[in-house]
């Protein structure tokens, strides 16, 4: 049994109402969910950001597959040859979509002074792995391609995400470092999903995790790319990668109370051995997702402004 005595009290206070969701259940998932929401913003979630300008549009898809929905945001007070944050949601690879990280979007976006574009990339099951990566990197191609348009320094791009979004992000940052694609300035791993192979100490222990335990995430791996784990790709679960030389500078934070603690930090450290510069955050107390979930936390702001911080530290 997983203690709670080191969970902070904020977090613990949201974190323990969280209903039990079966996430081997994708569409009962997605409708717990959408309730949820629901719930919690009657009146839908808010795509508004003070001082923040935003525009939805579609680019072209990866291989010829769909169109990507984006959304982008600009700051009122952004200069020519702004920095770029590029956002890959979180979900578990079956939930999500422009919404999910509005919050850490307008505020990269404002606090930031960058211009920050959302990506809503296809969803397993219903397209497992690599759709959503392809998109992740065809995003990327497509906001150094039209740089000018968008008001940005190519040489300041940084790419980031949440949970499934963190492991979309390492992906991306593996795939234009393979492929010679644009360059990075920061690769953003907020509690990411790393490896799928789930032999940490903390998954082991995970299963009375609060909010996402590790029975979520071996669900969440049998949707993204099949219960075969003969042939995963690193491209699919970064930790398998073999070689992490030469790759853009990292910024990873884990939570202390999260099944997938132990492979964000054993994928920083194993950055840090291969060379690259990485700056690495566990926060003490806290639950997966603690800051989009429960944002109002000292923690979550805390760790809002740091990460803030960095992405300024990376760009300037």
């Amino acid at each position: 049994m997983r203690s709670t005595a080191t969970l902070d009290p904020e977090i613990y206070a949201v974190a323990s109402q969280f209903p039990e969701i079966n996430f081997a259940d994708a569409d009962g998932t997605r409708a717990l969910f959408a309730a949820m929401l629901e719930a919690a913003a009657p009146e839908g979630r808010p795509v508004h950001g003070p001082r923040v300008a935003q525009v939805e549009r579609k680019i072209p898809g990866a291989f010829g597959g769909p169109e990507i929905p984006i959304r982008i945001y600009t700051p009122g007070s952004c200069p020519p040859d702004s920095p770029v944050y590029l956002s890959f949601h979180g979900g578990g690879f079956i939930l999500g979509d422009l919404d999910t990280e509005h919050a850490r979007c307008i505020k990269m976006a404002r606090d930031g002074n960058a211009v920050v574009v959302g990506v809503d990339y296809r969803l397993a099951p219903e397209c497992p792995y690599p759709a959503a990566v392809e998109d992740c990197y065809a995003a990327l191609q497509w906001v150094a391609s039209e740089a000018t348009m968008l008001g940005i320094d190519r040489k300041k791009i940084v790419i980031g995400g949440s949970s499934a979004g963190g492991a979309l992000a390492a992906a991306v940052a593996l795939m234009a470092r393979d492929r010679s694609g644009p360059s990075i300035a920061l690769q953003m791993l907020f509690y990411p999903v790393i490896d799928d192979r789930g032999a940490t100490e903390s998954m082991r222990n995970g299963d009375d995790a609060p909010i996402w335990n590790s029975r979520h995430v071996r669900d969440m791996w049998n949707h993204y790319v099949g219960p075969d784990r003969s042939k995963v790709s690193p491209y699919a679960a970064p930790g398998r990668a073999s070689v992490l030389e030469n790759l853009p500078p990292a910024y990873v934070i884990t939570c202390e109370h999260d099944p997938l603690r132990d492979e964000g930090l054993d994928y920083a450290i194993r950055m840090l051995h291969a060379g690259n510069s990485v700056e690495l955050h566990n926060y003490a107390g806290t639950v997966h997702g603690f800051d989009l979930l429960i944002p109002k936390a000292k923690v979550s702001t805390r760790a809002f402004e740091d990460s803030v911080a960095a992405f300024r530290r990376a760009t300037t």
